[in-house]
Protein backbone atom coordinates (compact mmCIF):
# COMPACT_ATOMS: atom_id res chain seq x y z
CA UNK A 1 0.00 0.00 0.00
CA UNK A 2 2.71 2.38 0.23
CA UNK A 3 2.70 3.18 -3.32
CA UNK A 4 -0.70 5.19 -2.42
CA UNK A 5 1.07 7.06 -0.06
CA UNK A 6 3.16 7.85 -3.36
CA UNK A 7 0.34 8.61 -5.16
CA UNK A 8 -1.25 11.02 -3.37
CA UNK A 9 1.98 12.02 -2.12
CA UNK A 10 2.43 14.06 -5.81
CA UNK A 11 -0.44 14.98 -6.29
CA UNK A 12 -0.08 17.24 -2.80
CA UNK A 13 3.60 18.47 -3.24
CA UNK A 14 3.65 19.26 -6.61
CA UNK A 15 1.33 21.96 -5.75
CA UNK A 16 2.82 23.49 -3.10
CA UNK A 17 6.04 22.80 -4.74
CA UNK A 18 4.99 25.26 -7.62
CA UNK A 19 4.29 28.22 -5.10
CA UNK A 20 7.85 27.52 -3.65
CA UNK A 21 10.13 30.66 -4.33
CA UNK A 22 13.41 28.49 -4.78
CA UNK A 23 11.17 26.14 -7.66
CA UNK A 24 10.37 29.24 -9.28
CA UNK A 25 13.71 30.46 -9.89
CA UNK A 26 15.63 26.87 -10.40
CA UNK A 27 12.88 26.42 -13.58
CA UNK A 28 12.95 29.87 -14.52
CA UNK A 29 9.16 30.55 -13.57
CA UNK A 30 10.21 33.85 -11.49
CA UNK A 31 9.09 36.17 -14.04
CA UNK A 32 6.51 34.56 -15.94
CA UNK A 33 2.96 36.30 -16.09
CA UNK A 34 0.42 34.61 -14.55
CA UNK A 35 -0.72 33.52 -17.93
CA UNK A 36 2.26 32.13 -18.44
CA UNK A 37 2.86 30.66 -15.22
CA UNK A 38 -0.61 28.70 -15.14
CA UNK A 39 0.34 27.10 -18.14
CA UNK A 40 3.82 25.72 -17.45
CA UNK A 41 2.78 24.63 -13.75
CA UNK A 42 -0.31 22.97 -15.27
CA UNK A 43 1.98 21.18 -17.83
CA UNK A 44 4.47 19.97 -15.16
CA UNK A 45 1.26 18.38 -13.18
CA UNK A 46 -0.48 17.06 -16.24
CA UNK A 47 2.97 15.18 -18.10
CA UNK A 48 2.17 12.77 -14.43
CA UNK A 49 -1.13 12.37 -15.32
CA UNK A 50 -0.62 11.70 -18.76
CA UNK A 51 2.35 8.98 -18.43
CA UNK A 52 -0.71 7.41 -15.59
CA UNK A 53 -3.39 7.65 -18.44
CA UNK A 54 -1.02 6.01 -20.92
CA UNK A 55 0.28 3.11 -18.51
CA UNK A 56 -3.05 1.94 -16.99
CA UNK A 57 -4.35 1.37 -20.04
CA UNK A 58 -1.23 -0.69 -20.98
CA UNK A 59 -1.45 -2.41 -17.57
CA UNK A 60 -4.50 -4.39 -18.38
CA UNK A 61 -2.27 -6.98 -20.30
CA UNK A 62 0.47 -6.70 -18.11
CA UNK A 63 -1.77 -7.92 -14.63
CA UNK A 64 -3.27 -11.00 -17.28
CA UNK A 65 0.29 -12.11 -18.22
CA UNK A 66 2.32 -11.40 -15.57
CA UNK A 67 -0.14 -11.39 -12.65
CA UNK A 68 -1.03 -9.12 -10.18
CA UNK A 69 2.12 -9.33 -7.77
CA UNK A 70 4.36 -8.51 -11.11
CA UNK A 71 2.73 -6.22 -12.06
CA UNK A 72 2.62 -4.07 -8.66
CA UNK A 73 7.10 -4.97 -8.87
CA UNK A 74 8.20 -3.45 -12.37
CA UNK A 75 6.43 0.16 -12.56
CA UNK A 76 7.61 0.68 -9.15
CA UNK A 77 11.49 0.23 -10.77
CA UNK A 78 10.02 2.59 -13.41
CA UNK A 79 8.42 5.32 -11.02
CA UNK A 80 12.01 5.26 -9.23
CA UNK A 81 14.02 5.98 -12.08
CA UNK A 82 11.41 8.91 -12.92
CA UNK A 83 11.95 10.26 -9.21
CA UNK A 84 15.47 10.82 -9.74
CA UNK A 85 15.69 12.02 -12.76
CA UNK A 86 13.15 14.97 -11.50
CA UNK A 87 16.01 16.17 -9.02
CA UNK A 88 18.15 17.29 -12.25
CA UNK A 89 17.03 20.26 -12.15
CA UNK A 90 16.02 21.66 -15.54
CA UNK A 91 13.02 21.61 -16.84
CA UNK A 92 13.41 19.23 -19.80
CA UNK A 93 14.78 16.14 -17.51
CA UNK A 94 11.46 17.70 -14.92
CA UNK A 95 8.88 16.68 -17.71
CA UNK A 96 10.80 13.56 -18.47
CA UNK A 97 10.85 12.56 -14.81
CA UNK A 98 7.33 13.19 -14.08
CA UNK A 99 6.55 11.10 -17.49
CA UNK A 100 8.24 7.97 -16.13
CA UNK A 101 6.94 8.38 -12.45
CA UNK A 102 3.71 8.43 -14.47
CA UNK A 103 4.62 5.23 -16.23
CA UNK A 104 5.29 4.05 -13.15
CA UNK A 105 2.16 4.99 -10.94
CA UNK A 106 -0.39 4.33 -13.65
CA UNK A 107 -0.44 0.42 -13.26
CA UNK A 108 -0.56 0.46 -9.88
CA UNK A 109 -3.66 2.54 -9.39
CA UNK A 110 -5.24 -0.01 -11.59
CA UNK A 111 -3.62 -3.35 -9.82
CA UNK A 112 -3.40 -2.94 -6.40
CA UNK A 113 -7.99 -2.37 -5.92
CA UNK A 114 -8.38 -4.74 -8.16
CA UNK A 115 -4.98 -7.26 -6.19
CA UNK A 116 -7.00 -6.29 -2.75
CA UNK A 117 -10.42 -7.27 -3.84
CA UNK A 118 -8.88 -10.77 -5.33
CA UNK A 119 -8.10 -11.75 -1.96
CA UNK A 120 -10.03 -10.16 0.77
CA UNK A 121 -12.85 -11.81 2.63
CA UNK A 122 -16.00 -10.43 1.33
CA UNK A 123 -17.12 -9.64 4.69
CA UNK A 124 -14.04 -6.61 5.17
CA UNK A 125 -13.48 -6.30 0.97
CA UNK A 126 -14.87 -2.66 1.58
CA UNK A 127 -12.55 -2.10 4.82
CA UNK A 128 -9.07 -3.60 3.06
CA UNK A 129 -9.79 -1.67 -0.56
CA UNK A 130 -10.78 1.23 1.65
CA UNK A 131 -7.12 1.15 2.78
CA UNK A 132 -6.16 2.62 -0.62
CA UNK A 133 -7.77 5.58 0.28
CA UNK A 134 -6.46 6.16 3.76
CA UNK A 135 -2.86 5.55 2.22
CA UNK A 136 -3.72 8.10 -0.43
CA UNK A 137 -4.50 10.77 2.12
CA UNK A 138 -1.85 10.02 3.98
CA UNK A 139 0.80 10.79 0.91
CA UNK A 140 -1.64 14.06 0.76
CA UNK A 141 -1.24 14.91 4.26
CA UNK A 142 2.58 14.11 4.21
CA UNK A 143 3.22 15.76 0.59
CA UNK A 144 1.05 18.82 1.99
CA UNK A 145 3.21 19.36 5.48
CA UNK A 146 6.16 18.75 3.87
CA UNK A 147 5.94 21.78 1.72
CA UNK A 148 4.89 24.04 4.46
CA UNK A 149 8.13 22.81 6.84
CA UNK A 150 10.69 23.33 3.79
CA UNK A 151 9.09 26.60 3.44
CA UNK A 152 9.49 27.83 6.87
CA UNK A 153 12.30 26.23 7.59
CA UNK A 154 14.69 26.12 4.61
CA UNK A 155 16.00 29.29 2.79
CA UNK A 156 14.03 30.07 -0.35
CA UNK A 157 17.69 31.04 -1.82
CA UNK A 158 18.88 27.18 -1.31
CA UNK A 159 17.89 24.38 -3.72
CA UNK A 160 17.35 22.27 -1.30
CA UNK A 161 13.80 24.01 -0.34
CA UNK A 162 12.09 22.55 -3.61
CA UNK A 163 14.72 18.93 -3.94
CA UNK A 164 13.65 17.60 -0.24
CA UNK A 165 9.98 17.22 -1.18
CA UNK A 166 10.84 16.05 -4.92
CA UNK A 167 13.45 13.23 -3.08
CA UNK A 168 10.72 11.82 -0.89
CA UNK A 169 9.48 9.93 -3.60
CA UNK A 170 12.29 7.62 -3.70
CA UNK A 171 12.27 6.42 -0.10
CA UNK A 172 8.37 5.49 -0.56
CA UNK A 173 8.83 3.77 -3.60
CA UNK A 174 11.40 1.41 -2.29
CA UNK A 175 9.39 0.60 0.72
CA UNK A 176 6.73 -0.58 -1.68
CA UNK A 177 9.62 -2.25 -4.16
CA UNK A 178 10.59 -4.24 -0.96
CA UNK A 179 7.34 -4.94 0.87
CA UNK A 180 6.23 -6.68 -2.65
CA UNK A 181 8.87 -9.47 -2.34
CA UNK A 182 6.74 -11.14 0.24
CA UNK A 183 3.03 -10.54 -1.47
CA UNK A 184 1.80 -13.82 -2.54
CA UNK A 185 -0.21 -14.17 -5.81
CA UNK A 186 -3.88 -13.71 -6.09
CA UNK A 187 -5.47 -17.31 -5.59
CA UNK A 188 -8.16 -16.18 -8.55
CA UNK A 189 -5.21 -15.53 -10.74
CA UNK A 190 -3.92 -18.27 -9.92
CA UNK A 191 -6.59 -20.73 -10.55
CA UNK A 192 -7.85 -19.00 -13.88
CA UNK A 193 -3.47 -20.17 -14.70
CA UNK A 194 -5.21 -23.76 -13.62
CA UNK A 195 -2.51 -23.49 -10.65
CA UNK A 196 -5.15 -24.74 -8.33
CA UNK A 197 -2.63 -26.36 -5.57
CA UNK A 198 -0.75 -23.06 -5.25
CA UNK A 199 -4.15 -21.44 -4.92
CA UNK A 200 -5.25 -23.74 -2.18
CA UNK A 201 -2.88 -22.59 -0.63
CA UNK A 202 -2.64 -19.29 -1.26
CA UNK A 203 -5.93 -18.99 0.45
CA UNK A 204 -5.25 -21.28 2.82
CA UNK A 205 -2.43 -19.02 4.35
CA UNK A 206 -4.72 -15.50 3.46
CA UNK A 207 -7.52 -16.99 5.40
CA UNK A 208 -5.08 -18.70 8.16
CA UNK A 209 -7.42 -21.73 7.40
CA UNK A 210 -7.31 -25.91 7.29
CA UNK A 211 -7.78 -27.06 3.60
CA UNK A 212 -10.38 -28.86 5.14
CA UNK A 213 -12.43 -26.24 6.88
CA UNK A 214 -15.66 -25.59 4.97
CA UNK A 215 -15.30 -21.86 4.55
CA UNK A 216 -12.20 -21.96 2.71
CA UNK A 217 -13.66 -25.35 0.80
CA UNK A 218 -16.41 -23.29 -0.06
CA UNK A 219 -14.84 -20.53 -1.13
CA UNK A 220 -12.50 -22.14 -3.23
CA UNK A 221 -15.57 -24.08 -4.89
CA UNK A 222 -16.96 -19.85 -5.52
CA UNK A 223 -13.53 -19.26 -7.69
CA UNK A 224 -12.87 -22.61 -9.65
CA UNK A 225 -16.63 -22.10 -10.20
CA UNK A 226 -16.74 -19.05 -11.54
CA UNK A 227 -13.74 -19.57 -13.65
CA UNK A 228 -15.23 -22.33 -14.98
CA UNK A 229 -18.08 -20.08 -15.87
CA UNK A 230 -15.99 -17.41 -18.09
CA UNK A 231 -14.85 -20.82 -19.86
CA UNK A 232 -18.30 -22.02 -20.90
CA UNK A 233 -19.12 -17.98 -21.51
CA UNK A 234 -16.27 -17.36 -23.30
CA UNK A 235 -14.80 -20.48 -24.62
CA UNK A 236 -11.51 -22.22 -23.47
CA UNK A 237 -8.88 -19.33 -24.24
CA UNK A 238 -5.82 -21.13 -22.35
CA UNK A 239 -4.33 -21.99 -26.01
CA UNK A 240 -4.80 -18.18 -27.33
CA UNK A 241 -2.77 -15.22 -27.23
CA UNK A 242 -2.89 -12.93 -24.71
CA UNK A 243 -4.72 -10.65 -27.15
CA UNK A 244 -7.24 -12.76 -28.37
CA UNK A 245 -8.05 -13.36 -24.86
CA UNK A 246 -8.69 -9.79 -24.44
CA UNK A 247 -10.76 -9.11 -27.07
CA UNK A 248 -12.90 -11.51 -26.15
CA UNK A 249 -12.97 -10.29 -22.83
CA UNK A 250 -14.00 -6.86 -24.43
CA UNK A 251 -16.81 -8.39 -26.21
CA UNK A 252 -18.10 -9.69 -23.10
CA UNK A 253 -17.97 -6.21 -21.89
CA UNK A 254 -20.61 -4.79 -24.83
CA UNK A 255 -23.58 -7.41 -22.99
CA UNK A 256 -25.94 -5.16 -21.46
CA UNK A 257 -25.74 -6.83 -18.00
CA UNK A 258 -22.08 -6.82 -17.97
CA UNK A 259 -21.37 -3.09 -18.69
CA UNK A 260 -23.84 -1.98 -16.37
CA UNK A 261 -21.61 -3.72 -13.89
CA UNK A 262 -19.21 -2.21 -14.91
CA UNK A 263 -20.30 1.57 -15.80
CA UNK A 264 -21.30 1.97 -12.22
CA UNK A 265 -17.50 1.93 -10.84
CA UNK A 266 -16.57 4.02 -13.95
CA UNK A 267 -19.17 6.78 -13.83
CA UNK A 268 -18.49 6.78 -9.94
CA UNK A 269 -14.62 7.91 -10.79
CA UNK A 270 -15.71 10.46 -13.63
CA UNK A 271 -17.99 12.07 -10.92
CA UNK A 272 -15.32 12.24 -8.38
CA UNK A 273 -12.91 13.98 -10.67
CA UNK A 274 -15.64 16.20 -11.54
CA UNK A 275 -16.27 17.43 -8.04
CA UNK A 276 -12.80 19.62 -8.59
CA UNK A 277 -10.93 17.48 -5.95
CA UNK A 278 -7.64 16.80 -7.90
CA UNK A 279 -7.78 20.62 -8.81
CA UNK A 280 -8.14 21.50 -4.80
CA UNK A 281 -5.12 19.07 -4.22
CA UNK A 282 -2.62 20.19 -7.18
CA UNK A 283 -3.69 23.94 -6.92
CA UNK A 284 -4.68 24.20 -3.11
CA UNK A 285 -2.63 27.58 -2.41
CA UNK A 286 -3.85 29.45 -5.21
CA UNK A 287 -7.87 28.32 -4.04
CA UNK A 288 -6.74 29.49 -0.38
CA UNK A 289 -5.43 32.90 -2.13
CA UNK A 290 -8.39 33.56 -4.29
CA UNK A 291 -10.45 33.55 -1.10
CA UNK A 292 -8.05 35.77 1.00
CA UNK A 293 -5.45 33.68 2.24
CA UNK A 294 -2.15 35.69 1.75
CA UNK A 295 1.12 34.56 1.98
CA UNK A 296 3.03 31.73 1.12
CA UNK A 297 3.51 30.04 4.73
CA UNK A 298 -0.51 31.09 5.32
CA UNK A 299 -1.09 29.27 2.29
CA UNK A 300 0.17 26.10 2.53
CA UNK A 301 -0.72 25.88 6.13
CA UNK A 302 -4.48 26.26 5.31
CA UNK A 303 -3.87 23.51 2.55
CA UNK A 304 -2.41 21.42 5.46
CA UNK A 305 -4.92 21.74 7.64
CA UNK A 306 -6.98 20.49 4.49
CA UNK A 307 -5.01 17.12 4.45
CA UNK A 308 -5.48 16.23 7.63
CA UNK A 309 -9.13 16.72 7.86
CA UNK A 310 -9.27 14.53 4.67
CA UNK A 311 -6.84 11.98 6.28
CA UNK A 312 -9.14 11.74 9.45
CA UNK A 313 -12.23 11.61 7.50
CA UNK A 314 -10.75 8.75 5.24
CA UNK A 315 -9.62 6.54 7.44
CA UNK A 316 -13.05 6.99 9.64
CA UNK A 317 -14.92 5.95 6.60
CA UNK A 318 -13.10 3.41 5.03
CA UNK A 319 -12.32 1.77 8.68
CA UNK A 320 -15.56 1.65 10.14
CA UNK A 321 -18.35 2.95 7.70
CA UNK A 322 -17.67 1.32 4.49
CA UNK A 323 -18.86 -2.22 5.45
CA UNK A 324 -21.44 -1.26 7.51
CA UNK A 325 -23.42 2.27 6.02
CA UNK A 326 -22.62 0.77 2.63
CA UNK A 327 -21.28 2.08 -0.22
CA UNK A 328 -24.46 4.09 -2.10
CA UNK A 329 -25.29 5.86 1.20
CA UNK A 330 -21.85 6.98 1.77
CA UNK A 331 -21.49 8.39 -1.72
CA UNK A 332 -25.52 9.91 -1.56
CA UNK A 333 -24.37 11.90 1.72
CA UNK A 334 -21.30 12.82 -0.06
CA UNK A 335 -22.51 14.14 -3.11
CA UNK A 336 -25.16 16.83 -0.46
CA UNK A 337 -22.48 17.69 1.51
CA UNK A 338 -19.97 18.51 -1.36
CA UNK A 339 -22.35 20.30 -3.53
CA UNK A 340 -23.67 22.71 -0.80
CA UNK A 341 -20.07 23.25 0.54
CA UNK A 342 -19.23 23.75 -3.33
CA UNK A 343 -22.48 26.22 -3.79
CA UNK A 344 -21.42 28.34 -0.62
CA UNK A 345 -18.23 28.72 -1.57
CA UNK A 346 -19.23 30.20 -4.70
CA UNK A 347 -21.40 32.36 -3.49
CA UNK A 348 -18.95 34.05 -1.30
CA UNK A 349 -16.37 34.34 -3.85
CA UNK A 350 -19.26 36.48 -6.21
CA UNK A 351 -20.47 38.58 -3.39
CA UNK A 352 -17.10 39.47 -1.68
CA UNK A 353 -14.98 38.70 -4.71
CA UNK A 354 -11.63 38.10 -2.63
CA UNK A 355 -8.45 38.34 -4.24
CA UNK A 356 -4.69 38.22 -3.38
CA UNK A 357 -4.22 41.72 -2.49
CA UNK A 358 -7.23 41.18 0.44
CA UNK A 359 -5.32 41.53 3.77
CA UNK A 360 -7.97 40.78 6.42
CA UNK A 361 -9.54 37.63 6.66
CA UNK A 362 -13.29 38.53 7.27
CA UNK A 363 -16.23 36.06 8.79
CA UNK A 364 -17.29 35.47 5.14
CA UNK A 365 -14.21 34.42 4.19
CA UNK A 366 -13.50 31.69 7.21
CA UNK A 367 -17.00 30.27 6.64
CA UNK A 368 -15.87 29.83 3.02
CA UNK A 369 -12.78 27.70 3.93
CA UNK A 370 -14.47 25.95 6.60
CA UNK A 371 -16.86 24.77 3.79
CA UNK A 372 -13.76 24.11 1.64
CA UNK A 373 -12.95 21.60 4.60
CA UNK A 374 -16.25 20.33 5.11
CA UNK A 375 -16.14 19.32 1.09
CA UNK A 376 -13.00 17.41 1.53
CA UNK A 377 -14.95 15.43 4.44
CA UNK A 378 -17.85 14.74 1.86
CA UNK A 379 -15.55 13.43 -0.63
CA UNK A 380 -13.15 11.41 1.52
CA UNK A 381 -15.36 9.76 3.32
CA UNK A 382 -16.53 8.38 -0.11
CA UNK A 383 -15.51 9.13 -3.19
CA UNK A 384 -11.72 8.96 -2.56
CA UNK A 385 -12.41 5.36 -2.09
CA UNK A 386 -15.66 4.02 -3.18
CA UNK A 387 -15.18 4.40 -7.04
CA UNK A 388 -12.05 2.12 -6.56
CA UNK A 389 -13.90 -0.64 -4.34
CA UNK A 390 -16.76 -0.69 -7.16
CA UNK A 391 -14.32 -1.32 -9.81
CA UNK A 392 -12.38 -3.55 -8.52
CA UNK A 393 -15.91 -5.72 -6.59
CA UNK A 394 -18.78 -5.26 -9.52
CA UNK A 395 -17.33 -6.94 -12.41
CA UNK A 396 -17.18 -10.73 -13.02
CA UNK A 397 -14.04 -12.35 -12.61
CA UNK A 398 -13.25 -12.92 -16.35
CA UNK A 399 -12.91 -9.01 -17.29
CA UNK A 400 -12.48 -7.80 -13.83
CA UNK A 401 -9.30 -6.44 -14.68
CA UNK A 402 -10.71 -4.38 -17.78
CA UNK A 403 -13.35 -3.41 -15.13
CA UNK A 404 -10.37 -2.16 -12.89
CA UNK A 405 -8.56 -0.49 -15.80
CA UNK A 406 -11.26 1.77 -17.02
CA UNK A 407 -12.23 3.19 -13.54
CA UNK A 408 -7.93 4.00 -13.13
CA UNK A 409 -8.00 5.09 -16.77
CA UNK A 410 -11.10 7.05 -16.52
CA UNK A 411 -9.78 8.34 -12.73
CA UNK A 412 -6.11 9.46 -14.49
CA UNK A 413 -8.08 11.30 -17.57
CA UNK A 414 -10.55 13.02 -15.83
CA UNK A 415 -7.53 14.00 -13.57
CA UNK A 416 -5.14 15.47 -16.53
CA UNK A 417 -8.36 17.66 -17.86
CA UNK A 418 -9.95 19.24 -14.54
CA UNK A 419 -6.15 19.71 -13.38
CA UNK A 420 -5.52 21.10 -16.92
CA UNK A 421 -8.66 23.70 -16.39
CA UNK A 422 -8.58 24.23 -12.82
CA UNK A 423 -6.24 27.16 -12.84
CA UNK A 424 -7.62 29.10 -16.16
CA UNK A 425 -11.68 28.17 -14.43
CA UNK A 426 -10.12 29.91 -11.14
CA UNK A 427 -8.30 33.24 -12.85
CA UNK A 428 -11.38 33.63 -15.57
CA UNK A 429 -14.59 32.44 -14.40
CA UNK A 430 -13.66 32.95 -10.52
CA UNK A 431 -16.98 31.81 -8.49
CA UNK A 432 -18.05 29.82 -11.11
CA UNK A 433 -15.53 27.20 -11.26
CA UNK A 434 -17.26 26.36 -7.90
CA UNK A 435 -20.33 26.67 -9.69
CA UNK A 436 -20.02 24.50 -11.90
CA UNK A 437 -18.00 21.63 -9.64
CA UNK A 438 -20.89 21.28 -7.91
CA UNK A 439 -23.54 21.29 -10.49
CA UNK A 440 -21.49 18.20 -11.28
CA UNK A 441 -21.98 16.51 -8.07
CA UNK A 442 -25.62 17.10 -8.20
CA UNK A 443 -25.76 15.58 -11.22
CA UNK A 444 -23.70 12.56 -9.94
CA UNK A 445 -26.07 12.34 -6.87
CA UNK A 446 -28.92 11.70 -9.57
CA UNK A 447 -27.20 8.49 -11.20
CA UNK A 448 -26.20 6.70 -7.89
CA UNK A 449 -29.71 7.59 -6.63
CA UNK A 450 -31.03 5.41 -9.68
CA UNK A 451 -28.28 3.10 -11.08
CA UNK A 452 -26.09 2.36 -8.05
CA UNK A 453 -27.20 -0.89 -6.48
CA UNK A 454 -25.89 -1.85 -2.31
CA UNK A 455 -22.70 -4.19 -2.87
CA UNK A 456 -21.97 -4.16 0.92
CA UNK A 457 -21.09 -7.82 2.33
CA UNK A 458 -21.80 -9.47 -1.48
CA UNK A 459 -19.07 -12.14 -2.27
CA UNK A 460 -17.62 -11.33 -5.55
CA UNK A 461 -18.74 -14.74 -6.70
CA UNK A 462 -22.51 -13.70 -6.39
CA UNK A 463 -22.44 -9.90 -7.25
CA UNK A 464 -24.93 -10.40 -10.51
CA UNK A 465 -27.68 -10.33 -7.57
CA UNK A 466 -27.08 -6.86 -6.08
CA UNK A 467 -27.21 -5.88 -9.84
CA UNK A 468 -30.69 -7.87 -10.24
CA UNK A 469 -29.24 -10.06 -12.44
CA UNK A 470 -29.45 -14.14 -12.24
CA UNK A 471 -26.70 -15.42 -9.96
CA UNK A 472 -24.19 -17.32 -12.50
CA UNK A 473 -22.41 -19.74 -10.13
CA UNK A 474 -25.56 -20.37 -9.42
CA UNK A 475 -26.81 -21.04 -12.85
CA UNK A 476 -23.18 -23.17 -13.24
CA UNK A 477 -23.71 -25.13 -10.31
CA UNK A 478 -27.41 -26.24 -11.79
CA UNK A 479 -26.43 -26.57 -15.18
CA UNK A 480 -23.39 -29.29 -13.59
CA UNK A 481 -25.83 -31.52 -11.72
CA UNK A 482 -28.02 -31.56 -14.32
CA UNK A 483 -25.34 -32.94 -16.85
CA UNK A 484 -24.69 -35.53 -13.50
CA UNK A 485 -27.95 -36.41 -13.40
CA UNK A 486 -28.73 -36.63 -17.26
CA UNK A 487 -25.26 -38.75 -17.10
CA UNK A 488 -26.42 -40.99 -14.23
CA UNK A 489 -29.78 -41.63 -16.12
CA UNK A 490 -28.25 -42.65 -19.42
CA UNK A 491 -26.07 -45.41 -17.57
CA UNK A 492 -28.86 -46.40 -15.99
CA UNK A 493 -30.91 -46.55 -19.60
CA UNK A 494 -27.72 -48.61 -20.53
CA UNK A 495 -27.68 -50.87 -17.73
CA UNK A 496 -31.91 -51.41 -18.16
CA UNK A 497 -30.80 -52.56 -21.65
CA UNK A 498 -28.55 -54.84 -20.60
Amino acid sequence: MDNLVGHNYDNAFMGGTLALTSFKRQFGLVDKSTTEFNNLSSNIVITFQAGCLFACLLSLPCAEILGRRLTLIIPSIIFLIGAVIELVGNLESLYAGRILTGLGLGPLTMVAPLYVSEIAPAAFRGRCIGFFEIMIQLGALLGFWINYGVSRHISSSSAAQWRVPVSLQIPLICVLLLGSIFLPESPRFLMKRDNIEKATSTLCQLRNLDISHPLLQQELNDIYTEVQLERESMGDTRGESTWTSIKKKWHECTRPQIMHRISVGVICQMIAQLSGINGMNYFSPLIFRSLGVTGTDTGLFATGIYGVVKSVSATVSMLFLVDRVGRKTLLLAACGIMSFSLFFVGAYVKIAQPDETTQDINSGAIAAIAFIYIYSIGYASAFGGIPYILSSETAPLNVRSISATLGASMQWLMNLVITKATPYMISSIGYGTFFFFGSCVVCGGVYIFVFLPETKGVPLEHMAMAFGHEDMVAVTERIVKAKSDQHALSEVEQVEKV
